[in-house]
């Protein structure tokens, strides 16, 4: 019963600490989210701007997993290419040290409990007493605090050496020296990170056990290696319902860790005789028995194993990728409406927001194109070429309507979250442009569905009026296209005059094309079936030419 009771404790320490880095981690995405989305933008095809871009957007979430998961959905969906995705991700190795560095500073220097519950009073102003955009710093801080926590119940929970557990002594037995020590506490640390899905909580678990002597400095260096490794997981995980160019970014991944951890076991005992060759610099002994000197230690180790490895490998990017893409090889698919790579994994919700407005500006230039099938649906004559055109259109339509159900269901997800008032205009902006573009979809499908019956009537237009109504089709098309420009404006709210401009030419020249139709009606020059099909047309297109006004007002959340 008792080493129930300690090994649920020991997970609860750990959970608290998971906790507290989750929310440490989210607020700091609350509060830099504008900041981490221009740094994902520096992200461009010099390999070293990605690479610093990943180790600084890992340095402001404080989680190596998150920030590659959020590549490898990136990648997905088409935010970044496979080249950028590497660099990034080789810079995010690097970007995980910075929590290693903070526990191994502060975790054993300080009156941990102390401290922590300090921090909890100093959080309780922005909680209940501060505007809600200050709730985040209130976040940041109990977040920060609960690391603490967690890190001091840990060092209290973990029995001393007598009362070594099983495990720790069966790896004493199988293996007390040479390469297989080595590689068993190796493993031992890889599958501790897999398992809780954190290389920092690893980390300070490893620093806690390490102090109270359940192995030796050498056997914390192994379990440093395996850490890397284990991290990996998250991505490998998330890669697994992505499709190829994102299977691609989490095997680069792989690569970066496993081609680290073959350089560090070759290097292994000399890296400890140069570790302890430091430690006498400052004055302590070769048998390292000083917890603040060995954790320092083991954080320069983590460093240094990262940044070497990377200015490795950042020189052979180009080799890495076409080694990927044989591995990897291009698959053909069946057209999908699953929206898998729309990742809830993605704590921060301003990229969240960008992922789902990517994705909105693909169903945005699909809408386009769907409309552009509409005036050559009209003057069609062959019937084969025109039952191609009215299934295209069907097909998108049917697409429309999971788009905006997937869509619609992801943002709601992100909506249930604690997201900021920014964040949460904006998630609303998004749902009435998918709505508005859903709507198009909907009216492209209506007027497929006139001319069909149109031609099976034989109402023809005279070519005076198929001229009119393509003149309509051509101003509405326009709009469309303008709306795609505004949509792919990601940091500036885009100027509206043009599409109100556009909107207002729409409706003017529905008023004369309606007057027209109407002469012509009452002079006898066509059939009133004719005149009705006609009439039908330009009050859709106008009505589809609001739509589009609605889009772009949502856009700049007007």
């Amino acid at each position: 019963m008792k080493i129930l009771l300690i090994i649920l404790s020991i997970a609860g320490a750990i959970g608290l600490m998971l906790f507290g880095m989750k929310l440490f981690s989210e607020a700091l995405q609350k509060l830099a989210g504008k900041g981490i989305r221009k740094l994902l933008n520096k992200a461009t095809a010099n390999r070293f701007k990605s690479f610093l871009t990943g180790f600084a957007i890992t340095g402001l979430i404080q989680s190596s997993s998150a920030t590659t998961v959020l590549i490898v959905s990136f990648v997905n969906a088409g935010l970044l290419t496979l080249k950028q995705a590497i660099g990034t991700i080789f810079g995010a190795n690097l970007g995980t040290t910075v929590t290693a560095w903070i526990i191994s500073v502060l975790g054993f220097s300080l009156a941990l409990d102390q401290w922590a519950l300090a921090l909890l009073g100093a959080a309780i102003p922005f909680y209940f007493f501060l505007h809600k955009r200050m709730k985040p710093y209130g976040e940041l801080i109990v977040g920060f605090a609960m690391i603490f926590l967690g890190l001091q119940f840990l060092k209290i929970t973990i029995p001393p050496p007598e009362a070594q557990n099983f495990f720790i002594g069966t790896l004493g037995t199988i293996a007390s020296t040479g390469l297989a020590r080595v590689l068993i506490f190796m493993f031992a640390g890889l599958l501790i990170t897999a398992f809780i899905q954190s290389s920092s909580a690893t980390f300070a678990l490893i620093l806690v056990m390490l102090n109270h002597e359940w192995f030796d400095f050498s056997a914390a260096l192994a379990m440093v290696i395996g850490i890397n490794i284990g991290t990996t997981f998250t991505a490998l995980i998330a890669s697994m319902v992505t499709n190829d160019s994102a299977k691609r970014a989490a095997l680069s991944h792989l690569i970066f860790n496993v081609f680290g951890a073959v350089l560090a076991l070759l290097l292994f005992n000399p890296s400890v005789s140069v570790l302890q060759w430091i430690a006498a610099l400052f004055g302590h002994t070769t048998d390292l028995t000083d917890i603040s000197i060995i954790s320092a230690l083991l954080a320069v180790y983590h460093t240094l194993f990262n940044l070497i490895t990377a200015l490795i490998l950042i020189n052979f990017i180009p080799l890495i990728i076409r080694f990927i893409n044989h591995v990897i090889t291009p698959r053909r698919h069946k057209e999908s409406y699953s929206l898998k790579y729309l990742s809830t994994n993605i704590a921060t919700s301003e990229l969240s927001l960008l992922q789902a407005r990517k994705m909105i500006q693909s169903f945005s230039l699909r809408t386009e194109a769907m409309f552009g099938f509409v005036p050559q649906l009209l003057v069609e004559k062959d019937e084969k070429k025109f039952d191609k055109l009215s299934k295209a259109i069907h097909k998108n339509e049917d697409y429309s309507d999971v788009l905006e159900e997937e869509i619609n269901t992801y943002i709601a997800r992100l909506s249930e979250a604690d997201l900021s008032p920014d964040s949460a205009v904006k998630a609303q902006s998004l749902l009435k442009i998918i709505s508005n573009l859903e709507s198009i979809n909907d009216q492209c499908l209506k007027i497929s569905a006139l001319i069909e019956k149109k031609n099976r009537e034989k109402a023809w237009f005279t070519p005076e009026m198929r001229a009119e109504v393509g003149q309509m089709f051509h101003l509405v098309l326009e709009a469309l296209s303008l709306t795609n420009l505004n949509l792919e404006k990601q940091d500036d709210l885009p100027d509206l005059s043009m599409i109100y401009e556009q909107e207002s030419l729409i409706d003017d020249l529905r008023h004369e094309l309606l007057k027209r139709n109407n002469e012509r009606l009452k002079g006898g020059e066509i059939p009133y079936a004719t005149a009705t099909y006609y009439s039908d047309f330009i009050a859709i297109s106008e009505k589809i030419g609001d739509m589009t006004l609605n889009i772009n007002q949502a856009i700049t959340r007007k």
